[in-house]
């Protein structure tokens, strides 16, 4: 639960999505999902503007514009590595409730602190395919200090994109290669030191 930025923060960094990647613009829907990246290391370095902070800028938000990486290309990436793209399908962690949101976003007007943005999210798992409808693998998704920047609850079922750094779980699923199917390690997907880890919901 937080604050609502003020509506000149959220403006000014809606001005330099379309400044910066204007391609990403279309991600941002409402002021909500602004507040998302709004004070965040995604644009921290325009805090104190100049020419290497614009540079610094535009390329972590490049990403966001990024063509998705397939499991394979993911799987080989140094723990750290990022930010990356993932796209997949939702799924909740088995033993639980796949019926509930993964992820859900709402405003809530508070008589003693204003506009609250109230976000809840937990740990999903994502299916990435192969373009044929087979998968080709799975990966954990790390909620800690992550954001959900499209409007609608994520659930179970839907496709998202997400931008995040690279890393490993151990594998409490079975899901993992591993001699009696427990163990191993599963790839995993989280938030980094600076940019939390973003999500956004993929229309079919």
């Amino acid at each position: 639960m937080s604050a609502l930025p003020a509506p000149g923060a959220l403006s000014r960094t809606r001005a330099s999505l379309l400044e910066l990647a204007p391609d990403a613009l279309g991600m941002f829907d409402t002021w909500a999902s602004l507040a998302s990246i709004c004070e965040t290391g995604w644009l921290s370095a325009l805090r104190r503007p100049s020419a290497a902070a614009v540079r610094i800028a535009r390329r972590r938000l490049r990403v966001l514009t990024s063509l998705p990486l397939s499991f394979a290309a993911f799987g080989v990436m140094r723990s750290g590595a990022g930010p990356l793209h993932l796209r997949g399908t939702c799924a909740a962690l088995p033993g639980h409730d796949a019926t509930a949101p993964l992820w859900r976003v709402e405003l809530r007007d508070d008589a003693e602190q204003g506009r609250l943005l109230i976000e809840e999210g937990r740990d999903f798992l994502l299916s990435i395919g192969t373009g044929g409808g087979v998968t080709a693998g799975t990966v954990y998704v790390v909620a800690a200090g992550g954001h959900l920047v499209s409007s609608a609850p994520l659930r179970a079922g839907d496709d998202v994109s997400v931008f995040g750094f690279a890393d490993e779980v151990p594998d409490r699923t079975g899901l993992a290669p591993a001699p009696h199917g427990r163990g191993g390690l599963l790839p995993a997907i989280r938030s980094g030191s600076e940019l939390p880890l973003l999500l956004t919901s993929v229309v079919r």
